[in-house]
């Protein structure tokens, strides 16, 4: 030990790491007495500072230290960068063949502690602790013994936890932005020798680079949502892929034999050099991210002009001077790297655009990195240039709505950066140029310029219960696998299909008993049983019937249900239906919407009068004007096509006793004296969806005067020809129409053509299809058959465990059942009928319904290619793929039957009262992603059906779905609930579109996801949010959507195994011992306000997300 009793030196260097040692070298050159003190040499083991820029190296050669040739070391000639898009990788060289010095940090500092104990002017003293430091005296202990010595400068080379920052009462307390992993891969060639590789797409960004010839070292950047117990899976799961090749294995390797080092990672600006009696430099005085390599850079900068400087004051001003720029970059580039927000990506983007167009941008960014451009105008003109880049690259190039607010968003949040920034940058010169007193404004003012680089530590959205995410949690999901496909299995039809209910309201069955009272038609007595337990069973507790299970009582449903139940036989005083006439009679039956009116008009229990038009004559417009019918969405104008033809004959039901009872009962004020044309427009606002627009009311009043001139030859010819469009809407879906909605309306359109009409009698026979009956729940129609749809479905889910008993075999029936149900044929004058073509398409139904959609077509394309791709033909897949293709919109995205044929906004004129969107066809997420990863998978399984017309679809539908993407990462579905829902397909569109798990889009929609995950790890969405287009948090998690968030998160390769694995707890923990899962709240909608209970939903996709769990959780572990 060197006897420090009464020496009295220069200089005092706590500190004995690489900027330490150099600042005592430097000083000893000058002639300086200088005592070097170091409490732990075996910190020298760091996972940073390996990588000195060419300053550094020229700092190395002044003082006359060679490094080369004394340690294992490399030379660097720059940095490839290795972006997420997975394009051309970036070579970022020095200027003027400089080059940096790569070595170990641990033989880096043994070294230069060699250099510094030998020098005669220092005396290096290790295991010195300092434990008081004031002005001119340092007290240290040193084998238990104190000691105390007299310096006229102290310098604080020590680190983050300066004690000669906290004796001048400086705060040391830091913000970790992240963790840094640290790795040694041995044997192993990198793609550009010489460089360092910044690789980017993982979670966090890695810099790999060479550190002597048979040793690569990972730098590998975690955020800090990830748990430690978490970080091996993490590293083989969601950044191997990223690493190079030719490291892959070598990577795995090294975290598997050498284990897992970490190290925070703090960001601070330097706004102190202390004062001249104790300096602070290095990392005491500031210090950055390791991925930039610039902290000991500007470390060495520091220590040698301290030994230079001959006024502190000049000192401090040229350390402020040389280092805002590299300092300001290495935050800047380190957020550019790590920040997932959407303004972060587009100045990513726009970097590597930048990056790629020019060399001289390619120079002068590594001259301001490499510290050799240290002004503060070549850093704003680089920064405000990229600026503007990642604006124009982002802005739309459309008029969609969503569009102009996501850029928007991402032009705030640019500016509100740009501003923040500009304002530290005034902070930090008033703080520096005030003497260097440290204040917290320019640190809290960078923090919301930089915020994944400085958080602000403020808690982020509720997740999951972090007492739980801090559990190793990977449950073995296997059990419940198995239990989920057996039951599964055993719901399989005999024909190889899979059709579960698909619940709505009691509406429907409700107009099918109206149906057989206005044609005369008698209904069989144990289907009328049936029918009226249905009713009951559908019913409210307080006797009122509603649109859904979730909905409140609704006029217009609890009307036809009560008159359809007196039709029965049912007594007005039976319990079924007396509460129900109590509020009909507080709320006022001329209340109910226009459809209720229509069907009260044909029973003769309302004036014909007393409705706005529904005029056949518009169908004779010519087709090229925007509201011809021809233009809206089919659903609407089919039952408009039949109203139209009904609405001509005003035909009403005889007056009977009993409708003469109901009358009284519906109208207690008087049927005869109600004044019903003053009643068109009265409508309870608790049925509706909208109120009718301005531009509707002036439609119902042309309509009026049409009414009342209208030619009865062009009215004639014009039913004529809607009553031919019904009989061909009937031929072509096995008379079922398109759904039973519309289906019964043509019945009666026409039998009141014809009575005996073969056509409507065979529709008649024909509702039956539509019909489910059970004894717990009576006889019921459904609004829709869904066997093409839970059958594509449900082969996706068990084709994640083809290895399970039966599902092989089930796997081929269910391949057989779809194959047979494409419509093979076009339909003769489908052009007339304003049809598309159905050749190539499914249905929601089957081949018999006759109406394919584009989403329906696509599940059941990818059910078969995931199934038994090998069972198909090029020849089916390229007519499914034309049929796709027909239903492209303008803007890329896909429509469900057809493409938008409307280039103006129906919805003003929308006359459905309740429901809305309902008018034309739209770009839906889901139909655009289905369609998307449809088309995706015939190119990888029969690449001869996917031509340069459906790979230029390809590329539009990947970018509307973009486009679409709201600024939180979300989208909006409309056929299910809701922000879930369309997160889920839109999660998968972007995969299919070639979205690697870094893309900005994926990752943005997937953190939406992590981010409204609940306490007890599922998701669960509350469906009033479809009324309003709001995402709306429920108190409970839900099955079905817990479900759909873990196959997108799965789908994607999200990082956080976390959170997947308390999603399948989730889906684990409340499975039935049958291996179903509980009925809970209705998960699918349509026209904003009808929610739907698909059975099958909550058996297939829970079964989906477990099986993609097990496959990701066996790969993990092996």
């Amino acid at each position: 030990m060197i006897d420090t009793t009464e020496r009295r030196y220069d200089v005092a260097i706590v500190g004995a790491g690489p900027v330490g040692c150099v600042c005592a070298i430097a000083h000893a050159r000058k002639g300086y007495r200088v005592a070097l003190f170091e409490a732990n040499p075996s910190a020298s083991k760091r996972l940073a500072g390996e990588w000195l820029h060419p300053p550094a190296v020229q700092v190395l050669n002044e003082l006359g230290i060679s490094v080369e040739g004394e340690v294992p070391s490399n030379s660097g000639e720059g940095f490839a960068v290795l972006p997420e898009d997975g394009l051309e990788p970036i070579l970022l060289p020095y200027s003027d063949g400089s080059r940096s010095l790569v070595c170990d940090h641990a033989a880096l500092v043994s070294h230069l502690r060699l250099v510094a104990g030998d020098d005669p002017g220092i005396d290096l003293l290790l295991h010195a602790r300092v434990r008081t430091v004031e002005d001119g005296r340092i007290t240290f202990t040193q084998d238990d013994v104190s000691h105390t010595v007299e310096a006229e400068r102290i310098v604080g080379a020590d680190g983050r936890s300066s004690i000669v920052r906290r004796s001048l009462g400086l705060d040391t307390q830091t913000r970790t932005c992240s963790r840094m992993i640290g790795l040694t891969l041995k044997d192993v060639s990198l793609p550009f020798e010489g460089y360092g590789h910044v690789v980017s797409g993982a979670p966090g960004p890695m810099l790999l680079y060479r550190l002597s010839e048979d040793r690569v070292r990972a730098v590998i950047d975690i955020p800090l949502d990830h748990a430690p117990q978490e970080w091996k899976g993490l590293l083989s799961d969601s950044y191997a892929r990223w690493v190079p090749k030719t490291l892959r294995s070598a990577f795995i390797e090294a975290w598997s034999e050498q284990g897992v080092q970490a190290a925070a990672n703090v960001i601070s600006p330097r706004l102190t050099y202390g004062t001249s009696r104790r300096v602070l430099i290095g990392d005491a005085a500031g210090h950055y991210h390791p991925l930039t390599a610039t902290g000991i850079t500007l470390g060495f900068g520091d220590a040698l002009a301290l030994a230079e400087g001959e006024k502190f004051s000049d000192f401090r001003n040229h350390r402020f001077e040389a280092t805002r720029v590299p300092e300001l970059l290495a935050m800047g580039l380190y957020e550019a790297f790590a920040d997932p927000r959407d303004e972060g990506a587009a100045m990513r983007q726009a970097m590597y655009s930048r990056w790629r167009a020019s060399s001289g941008v390619r120079g002068r960014t590594m001259r301001l990195l490499g510290c050799e451009d240290t002004s503060i105008r070549s850093l704003s003109r680089e920064f405000s240039t990229t600026v503007f880049w990642a604006l124009g690259a982002t802005a739309p190039r459309s008029l969609n709505r969503l569009a102009w607010r996501r850029y928007r968003n991402i032009a705030r949040g640019l500016s509100n950066r740009l501003a923040w920034l500009l304002r530290a940058a005034w902070h930090l010169y008033n703080v520096r140029r005030a003497g260097g007193t440290e204040n917290e404004r320019p640190t809290e003012a960078l923090a919301r310029a930089f915020l994944t680089s400085m958080p602000s530590g403020s808690p982020g959205p509720q997740r999951a219960d972090e007492s739980r995410r801090t559990e190793a949690t990977s449950p073995d999901a296997g059990p419940a696998l198995q239990r989920a496909a057996v039951r599964l299995l055993d719901l399989q039809d005999e024909d190889g299909g899979w059709e579960g209910e698909m619940i709505w309201c009691p509406m429907i069955t409700a107009q099918w008993v109206l149906l057989h009272h206005i044609i005369g038609r008698p209904i069989d007595p144990e289907r009328r049983r049936q029918v009226l337990r249905y009713f009951e069973s559908s019913r409210f507790p307080d006797g009122t019937w509603g649109l859904h299970d979730h909905s409140q009582p609704y006029l217009f449903v609890t009307t036809l249900v009560y008159v359809a139940s007196r039709l029965l036989g049912v007594e007005r005083d039976d319990p079924l239906v007396e509460p129900a006439r109590r509020f009909l009679q507080a709320e006022g039956v001329l209340g109910i919407p226009s459809w209720g009116k229509f069907w009260l008009a044909l029973l003769n229990l309302y004036d014909w009068n007393g409705l706005h038009p529904v005029l056949p004559e518009l169908w004779s417009l010519p087709q090229r004007l925007p509201f011809h019918p021809s233009n809206w969405y089919c659903h609407t104008r089919l039952i408009y096509m039949a109203m139209a033809s009904i609405y001509a004959r005003r035909f009403q039901a005889p007056v009977t006793p009993l409708i003469s009872s109901l009358r009284e009962e519906l109208f207690p004020q008087g049927f005869e004296a109600i004044d019903f044309p003053a009643h068109r427009s009265h409508l309870r606002r608790g049925d509706l969806f909208a109120k009718p627009t301005a531009w509707l009311r002036a439609l119902y009043g042309a309509a009026g005067l049409v009414e009342r001139f209208h030619g009865k030859g062009l009215r004639k010819r014009s039913v004529d020809e809607l009553v031919n469009q019904v009989k061909w809407e009937l031929n072509t879906t096995d008379h079922t129409s398109i759904s039973p909605v519309s289906g019964l309306l043509n019945i009666i359109a026409l039998w009141l053509h014809d009575p005996n009409d073969e056509d409507g009698r065979r529709a008649l026979d024909q509702a039956e299809l539509w019909f489910w009956d059970d004894e717990q729940r009576g006889a019921r129609l459904t609004g829709a058959r869904s066997a093409s749809w839970d059958t594509g479905f449900a082969l996706q889910a068990l084709a994640t465990a083809p290895q399970l008993d039966g599902v092989s075999e089930a796997l081929e029936r269910g391949t057989a059942y779809l194959q047979r149900q494409q419509i093979d044929e076009s339909f003769p004058g489908f052009r007339d009928a304003y049809r598309n073509d159905p050749k190539g398409g499914w249905c929601f139904a089957a081949k018999w319904h006759g109406w394919p959609v584009s989403d329906c077509t696509a599940e059941a394309v990818l059910g078969i290619l995931e199934a038994e791709p090998q069972s198909t033909s090029a020849g089916a897949l390229r007519d499914a793929v034309r049929f796709i293709l027909r239903a492209q919109n303008r803007d890329g995205g896909f429509g469900s039957y057809e493409a938008q044929r409307s280039g103006i906004d129906l919805e003003r004129i929308n006359p459905a009262e309740m429901f809305g969107e309902s008018m034309t066809e739209h770009s839906y997420v889901e139909c655009t992603a289905s369609c998307l990863a449809a088309l995706a998978a015939c190119r990888e399984h029969f690449p001869e059906v996917i031509d340069e017309v459906a790979q230029h679809a390809m590329a539009r539908a990947d970018v509307s779905l973009r486009r679409t993407q709201a600024s939180d990462g979300s989208w909006r579905g409309v056929w299910g609930v809701q922000y879930i829902y369309g997160t889920f397909f839109g999660i998968r569109g972007l995969i299919a579109g070639g979205a690697q798990p870094g893309d900005p889009a994926l990752r943005s929609a997937c953190q939406w996801l992590l981010d409204r995950q609940r306490e007890d790890g599922g998701w669960g969405e509350h469906h009033s949010g479809c009324m309003t287009g709001q995402y709306v948090a429920h108190d409970q998690s839900q099955v079905i959507q817990t479900a759909w968030a873990l196959i997108a998160l799965l789908e994607a390769g999200e990082s956080d195994w976390t959170a997947i694995s308390l999603g399948i707890r989730f889906l684990i923990d409340t499975q039935n011992p049958d291996g179903t899962w509980p009925t809970q709240d209705m998960a699918g909608v349509f026209f904003r306000t009808a929610l739907l209970d698909y059975v099958l939903y909550r058996q297939y996709f829970p079964l989906h997300a477990l099986g993609l769990y097990e496959q990701r959780r066996k790969s993990r572990r092996n």
